[in-house]
């Protein structure tokens, strides 16, 4: 009997939050003597944050750097725009989490997962201050247990990870019901004995899991 739901972040709890990146535009405008489009910051932007998820996936980061882990990536991102706005004033106004929102559903999910009597838990390749983002998303009151990369030890989706995150959760892996939108994390999750489902919200098929409702029927 499933004892647990462990959830990815990215594209199952979480999404681009609608407007950021133009709300963003208007607040650099200003300081960056260029005027860009948002499909131009993300473009000039994409190589800066592959840099930067490098650090994230090698277990560079913990608690003690990660301030300085922001503010080099403000820096680099803004000198990537060739703007004149200060890393400072990026990270006072622009925060991470203002970036993203819950996916349509994720509180009224994780809150029934509770009321059902779930241990909730979130395991994600990201930052270490996950529990934070969670709290701002309005989704950490429902969450039991956040487990950033670098407190696994492992990045998914290295099994051991997996394993590891079973043991913390004091649970054999076939009571965890997990869900992924990438689908070599689930392969690697089945293969340790999770009961693990690939999630494409908006996008149906086989044996995917394309709105949130269908986790009701899943763990009920």
């Amino acid at each position: 009997m499933a004892k647990v739901v462990l959830l990815d972040l990215d594209g199952v709890l979480v999404r681009p939050a609608h407007g950021a990146w133009r709300r963003f535009l208007e607040w650099a405008a200003p300081c960056t003597p260029k005027k860009l489009t948002v499909e131009k910051v993300l473009e000039k932007l994409d190589p800066v944050w592959a840099r930067y998820y490098e650090k994230i996936i090698r277990l560079e980061l913990n608690r003690d750097n990660e301030a300085a882990f922001w503010y080099n990536l403000a820096k680099d991102s803004l000198r990537a725009l060739e703007s004149e706005c200060s890393a400072d004033d990026l990270l006072a106004d622009w925060q991470y989490y203002m970036f993203i929102e819950p996916v349509p559903g994720a509180r009224a999910l994780v809150e029934w997962l509770k009321l059902r009597g779930y241990t909730v838990a979130v395991y994600a390749n990201t930052v270490p201050s996950l529990r934070e983002h969670l709290d701002r998303q309005g989704l950490g009151p429902f969450v039991d247990h956040a487990f950033p990369c670098n407190e696994v030890g492992y990045v998914k989706p290295d099994g051991r990870g997996y394993r590891k995150v079973a043991e913390l959760l004091r649970v054999a892996p076939n009571e965890i019901i997990y869900f992924d939108d990438e689908k070599y994390n689930v392969r690697y999750a089945r293969q340790v004995g999770y009961r693990a489902y690939l999630v494409q919200l908006g996008k149906p098929g086989p044996e995917i899991i394309h709105d949130l409702d269908q986790i009701y029927d899943i763990v009920e």
